[in-house]
């Protein structure tokens, strides 16, 4: 490929020194990078009122864009025209010419801004709510302008020439639309580098322990987690530990949940570790457990994966099509319930093994397969 041929990259997410967020595309532009002579320039969209300012990060210049909207999501896109003659002016100011391709990072702003461009365009989407109906502060105003951001949306999709999901079933979500008409779709489940995420030998754990790395939110459905615990609990498995690593909205409530019922013993609630730190969390647990309830595919479960632990997830979710068939009934628990979720962390606790991980999945695995699909063979 000529060096000279840019891969834009169009993201709201991407990591800094000091937030791990969007540490997946991270991932996958710089796997990239290893396997190809493009040169590649990063563009992260922020609001208006960021006062973020370009940085570098590992070896890439992170080049920060401002979207003008309105504010709490309320119709974006609706200063659509404003943006793109003003993204227009920031690629010519900041010099980044001969795009050959332009990767968008989810449905808005990143696709709208980049179908002005000449090039061959992707669009990925990392969730289940891939046109972004459930953003937004008043359920009012997502219902009004529902029909809004469809329509707008979906013109955007099937004006690019590559739609990604990190699942089959989040281009099933899409599907779903009867005016989604795309000229091309792949999925592209987000490996992981298994240069970071490791097995490490270590002492065995005194108590079976389990862990859980994710956003306290009500999807994320910890409390299901920790009343599972409860249950073992009172079922008499007592050398058991629960360590769950997060901050969010239903923080509070799990906490409140553990002491009103006595379970401080059992439940420990862990500060975030920096990214680079988690390896070590995964490698000090027995079983990674997030019952999840709408996923699109979930990193957390791979990094697990990678260190050989075994991991217990949701069914219906995004991971499932990763299980192999003969470990679903093991490590799929079902949806919101407490007794179910008890009984698969029961099984585990009772085999106390390892889960070697699928190296299909390493990422540099997963972005050869991508780099050999059409769409880039076809790119002279």
């Amino acid at each position: 490929m000529d060096n000279k041929k840019t891969y834009l990259v169009i993201t709201p997410f991407f990591p800094s020194k000091n937030s791990f967020v969007g540490s997946y595309i991270f991932d996958q532009i710089n796997e990239i990078r290893n396997q190809s002579d493009f040169n590649i320039k990063v563009i992260k969209l922020v609001s208006a009122f960021s006062v973020e300012k370009d940085y570098k990060f590992e070896g890439f210049e992170i080049m920060i864009f401002r979207v003008m909207d309105l504010p709490f999501f309320i119709f974006p896109g609706i200063c659509n025209r404003l943006n793109t003659n003003r993204f227009k002016s920031f690629l010519k100011n900041k010099k980044i010419n001969d795009i050959i391709i332009s990767h968008a990072h989810v449905s808005y702003p990143a696709s709208y801004l980049q179908n002005i461009l000449d090039c061959k365009k992707i669009v990925q989407h990392h969730g289940l709510d891939a046109l972004q109906l459930l953003n937004g502060r008043s359920n009012f105003i997502m219902k009004l302008q529902k029909n809004y951001l469809i329509r707008n949306t979906i013109r955007q999709l099937n004006h690019s020439d590559l739609n990604i999901g990190v699942s089959e079933l989040v281009l099933s979500q899409l599907r779903e639309y009867p005016t989604y008409s795309p000229k091309d779709e792949l999925v592209l489940y987000n490996g992981v580098d298994t240069s970071k995420f490791y097995p490490i030998k270590g002492d065995v754990n005194r108590s079976f322990t389990i862990g859980s790395v994710a956003n306290f939110w009500e999807i994320k459905d910890q409390i299901t987690l920790i009343k599972a615990i409860e249950l073992l609990i009172l079922d008499g498995i007592n050398d058991i530990q629960l360590k769950l690593i997060g901050t969010g909205k239903t923080l509070d409530l799990c906490k409140k949940f553990v002491k009103d019922h006595n379970l401080s013993e059992f439940v420990i609630f862990e500060k975030e570790r920096a990214h680079n730190l988690i390896n070590s969390f995964y490698n000090e647990i027995d079983l990674f457990v997030l019952p999840s309830y709408y996923e699109a595919l979930g990193c957390v479960y791979l990094e697990s994966w990678s260190t050989n632990t075994p991991f217990i997830a949701i069914k219906c979710q995004g991971i499932s099509e990763l299980i192999p068939d003969y470990e679903i009934n093991n490590l799929l628990a079902d949806e919101k319930s407490p007794s179910s979720l008890k009984e698969k962390i029961l099984g585990e606790y009772k085999k106390k093994r390892s889960f070697p991980f699928d190296e299909k999945y390493d990422i540099k695995n997963t972005i050869k397969e991508f780099m050999n699909y059409s769409f880039f063979t076809d790119i002279n």
